[in-house]
């Protein structure tokens, strides 16, 4: 009886003592989440993917502004490998391309683009970005044509948006993405 009353001891003190043990294990690694990659392991954090944001749209002239000027109204949010939207210093590059016309099926032209460097300023970049929406929103001046483009029922404006983000080293990387006006 003693001898049974032994091993059932041990056996309850080495599952004391396996439980215990689990908590020292070394900690597991993070996961590098949602497969994005791209990011340096120094910025964990960093701008890894861009989209463009179905709230871009045009705009026709405004009250106070010239007939002939229409205005794009560019929402693109960034994202880390994580899949969290983030805020990212860089510059930014958009393309707007337009259907060829008859007979040129599948064959775009480009008929405007923009150059936005000032998002590499912190304080213009923070400026910039709508918390409500967590989007960047950048307005940019077009013609009118745009606007009555859009209104008229015409499909098929192309922004193609090139975002340079710049690292802490200096370093820069090239995020882009396509979106089409409806």
């Amino acid at each position: 009886m003693n001898r049974a009353r032994h091993a059932w001891a041990s056996l309850g003190a080495a599952v004391i003592a396996a439980v215990l043990c689990a908590g020292c294990s070394p900690p597991k690694k993070p996961s590098t989440g949602g497969g994005f990659a791209g990011a340096p392991t120094s910025e964990p954090f960093a701008a890894v993917t861009i989209r463009v944001h179905p709230l871009t749209h045009a705009e026709g002239p405004s009250a106070g502004q010239p007939p002939d000027r229409g205005l794009i109204v560019l929402h693109y949010e960034l994202k880390d490998r994580y899949g969290d939207v983030v805020k990212s210093i860089g510059k930014l590059r958009v393309q707007m391309y337009k259907p060829g016309g008859a007979g040129a099926s599948g064959v775009e032209r480009q008929e405007l683009a923009w150059e936005v460097a000032d998002l590499a300023d912190p304080d213009e970049n923070s400026r910039r970005y709508d918390r409500a929406t967590r989007t960047y929103r950048i307005p940019l001046i077009a013609p009118a044509w745009v606007a009555s483009w859009q209104s008229g029922g015409g499909t098929g404006l192309k922004l193609r948006v090139v975002y340079t983000v710049i690292g802490a080293d200096a370093s820069e990387r090239y995020l882009e993405d396509e979106y089409v006006m409806q």
